[in-house]
This record gives structure tokens, sequence and C-alpha cells, in this order.
């Protein structure tokens, strides 16, 4: 019967011992999820870029809704990963990309080029918040 608290305490002592491990575990899977949605985000951007090379083809209603689409792709990877964690950092790029995104989808629902560089510039900063996370 002695035995039986200390299988408990040592029982115990295990767990917590784990704890750090299956903490690390999930802050790698929010990590790679976060660099899979940064990757998808790259694809996102390279679309934007695609589709909206001049003025002429923003006033395309077809390569205006692609571009849309992509947008759009992005700002749903935004929230993605949002919903995965936070950090001040994370925070700031998103927020970042996100006025960058929707600055764009303004500028293309209005006929006008939208700025893809500052979109890629925060889509850097978000890849490069997602590697440090």
């Amino acid at each position: 019967m002695t035995r039986k608290p200390y299988r408990l305490i040592a029982a115990a002592i295990a767990l917590l011992a784990a704890a750090p491990l299956v903490t690390a575990c999930k802050n790698a899977d929010q990590a790679l999820d976060c660099g899979k949605r940064a990757i998808s985000i790259t694809g996102d951007v390279q679309d934007v870029m695609d589709s909206a090379v001049n003025v002429g083809q923003i006033t395309d209603d077809s390569k205006r809704k692609h571009t849309l689409e992509a947008l759009k792709k992005i700002g749903d990877d935004i929230h993605k990963i949002r919903e995965g964690g936070s950090s001040t950092k994370m925070d700031q790029a998103t927020d970042k990309l996100s006025k960058a995104v929707d600055k764009a989808r303004d500028d293309v629902n209005n006929g006008k080029q939208p700025d893809v560089g500052a979109i890629a510039s925060a889509a850097g900063e978000v890849a490069s918040a997602c590697g440090s996370a």
C-alpha cells in the first residue's frame, strides 16, 4: 500500500515533465501551419501580380474578378493565421498585410492598378513573423 502514493507521485511528475514537450509540439504545429499559410499567401500574391500587370487589364472584368478572388484568398489566409495564435510581431505583420489588401481591393474596384509591391512586402513580413513564431 505504501507504494501506491509513490506511483501516483511518479506519474504526476512524469506528466509535469512531459507538459513542456506537449506545449513545444503545439507551438511547432502552429509554426508549421503558419508557414503553410505564408506559402499560400505567396502564391496568392503571385496571382494578384499576374492578373494586375497593368491598368488595362484591371479594367477587364475577368482580370478584375481574378484579382479580387486572389485578394480574397489572401484575406482568408490572414484570418486563419490569426486564429492559430498571435504575437505582437505577427499581429503587426497581418495588420499591415490586411491594410495593403484592403487598399488593393479598393483600387481594383475603382479600375486602378493595385500596389502589389505593398502586398508583397507585407506578405514577406508575415512569412518572417511565422519563422520567428
